[in-house]
C-alpha cells in the first residue's frame, strides 16, 4: 500500500524514536506533524494558519485534487470518504480541518484560540458557521471554475453564469462581516478560529481576481490589512499568513512547511 505519508521526514530510514525525538533535548514542537492537503484548499490552509499560531512546526506534502487522488484507494484508507485535509503525527491519524484543528491546538503553545467566555464562544462559532456555510461553497465553486478545472482538463470551459452567480450570492455574507468588524480588531473579541476560518476564504476570493469584493468593504479590507501583519497568536517570531499560497504555488502545487525558529 502507497505511503502517503513518505514525504519530509517521512522518506528518511530513521527508526521512530529517532524521528519523533522520544529522547534527548528536544523542541517544545518534538514530534513531527506531516500534513497532506492542497494549496487551493481553504480547509489545508486553515490547519497551516493554526499551526503557525499555536508554533507547532508542519511538514506539509501535496493530495493533488486535480487528479483526484482524495479519491485514491490508498487516502480512502485514511479518509473513507475522501475528506481533505490530513494529518499524522507519530502512529496518529485525524483528517478534516475540524479535526485537525482541533489536534493542533491542543499540542501547541498560549492560550487557547476558542474563548472561554460561553456567550464569546457562541458569537465565534455563528462567524464561522456563516463562514463555512455562505462564504465557502462560492470560494470553492469559484476555484473550480477558475483554477482547479483548468488545470485539470486544458480544454476545460468555465461556466460564466455560475461564476457570476457566485459573486453575487457572497455580498450578503461578506455584508455582514462587514458590519461586524465595524469598530473591531478581530471577529469576535481577540484573534480566535473565526479569524482563521475568513482568513482562509478571503484569501483565496483575492487570488481569485475577486479582491474587489473585499476592498469594496472598508471594515473587511482593514481587518484583513491587519491579518497580513498579525505575529503568532503563541508567541513566535512567525507570521502565519505568510504561509499562504500564491497563485503560482496553487498552480505549481506547492504548500509551505511551518517551520518554528524561537522557542
Amino acid at each position: 500500500m502507497t505511503d502517503l505519508f513518505a514525504f519530509g521526514s517521512g522518506a528518511t530510514n530513521l527508526d521512530s524514536d529517532q524521528r519523533y525525538g522520544s529522547t534527548g533535548d528536544m523542541k517544545k514542537t518534538q514530534y513531527v506533524m506531516q500534513l497532506l492537503g492542497f494549496p487551493g484548499d481553504a480547509d489545508t490552509l486553515k490547519c497551516l494558519l493554526v499551526a503557525a499560531e499555536k508554533g507547532i512546526e508542519v511538514e506539509s506534502g501535496v493530495l493533488d485534487i486535480t487528479e483526484a487522488q482524495q479519491k485514491s484507494e490508498a487516502y480512502r484508507k485514511l479518509s473513507p470518504l475522501g475528506i481533505i485535509p490530513a494529518l499524522k503525527e507519530a502512529h496518529y491519524t485525524v483528517t478534516g480541518d475540524l479535526g485537525i484543528v482541533t489536534f493542533i491546538e491542543g499540542r501547541g503553545l498560549g492560550n487557547r484560540l476558542a474563548p472561554r467566555n460561553a456567550a464569546r464562544l457562541a458569537e465565534q462559532t455563528y462567524w464561522i458557521d456563516i463562514a463555512r456555510s455562505n462564504v465557502a461553497p462560492h470560494v470553492e465553486l469559484l476555484m473550480q471554475e477558475q483554477v482547479l478545472g483548468p488545470m485539470a482538463n486544458t480544454a476545460y470551459g468555465t461556466d460564466r453564469a455560475a461564476v457570476e452567480a457566485a459573486r453575487e450570492a457572497l455580498r450578503g455574507p461578506l455584508d455582514a462581516i462587514d458590519a461586524q468588524l465595524d469598530g473591531k480588531t478581530f471577529v469576535v473579541g481577540d484573534y480566535s478560529y473565526a479569524d482563521i476560518h475568513w482568513t482562509a476564504y478571503i484569501h483565496l476570493l483575492t487570488l481569485l481576481g475577486e479582491a474587489d469584493l473585499v476592498e469594496q468593504r472598508p471594515n473587511l479590507n482593514a481587518w484583513f490589512e491587519r491579518i497580513k501583519t498579525h505575529k503568532s497568536f503563541s508567541g513566535q517570531n512567525v507570521v502565519a499568513y505568510e504561509l499562504m499560497p500564491t497563485l503560482e504555488d496553487i498552480r505549481g502545487k506547492r504548500l509551505k512547511d511551518v517551520v518554528i525558529t524561537d522557542y
